[in-house]
């Protein structure tokens, strides 16, 4: 099964985020539901880092990310938000179609 953490602050941004595990839907390489939670997460990352210039502090093994979202401008955060709470709708969409393969928990921290 695959883990996802979001954490939020109080005012309700992503501060990190984790996935952790694999779904086992089908064999390895022809996962449909790991590859697509491993591309949404990989995706909000880089989009952060190639379109907004964030610096994102993450690690990143097999069955494991783990992404920290530094401190921002109010209009970088702003702009990182879109890109985050896009990458939450894809995850929890997922996460409707494939209940037994993922689960999905928000948090404020």
């Amino acid at each position: 099964m695959i883990s996802i953490s979001i954490k939020r602050n109080f005012k309700k941004e992503i501060m990190s985020y984790s996935v952790i595990g694999h779904a086992n839907a089908s064999e390895y390489g022809k996962d449909i539901v790991c590859a697509s939670i491993s591309v949404l997460a990989q995706t909000a990352i880089l989009s952060l880092h190639e379109l907004l210039g964030i610096d994102v502090v993450y690690k990143m093994e097999d069955g494991y990310l783990h992404c920290n979202i530094p401190s921002l401008t109010d209009d970088l955060r702003q702009k990182a938000d879109l890109i985050l709470e896009a990458m939450v709708i894809g995850m929890k969409g997922t996460e409707e179609s494939y209940k037994q393969y993922i689960s999905l928990v928000e948090e404020e921290v």
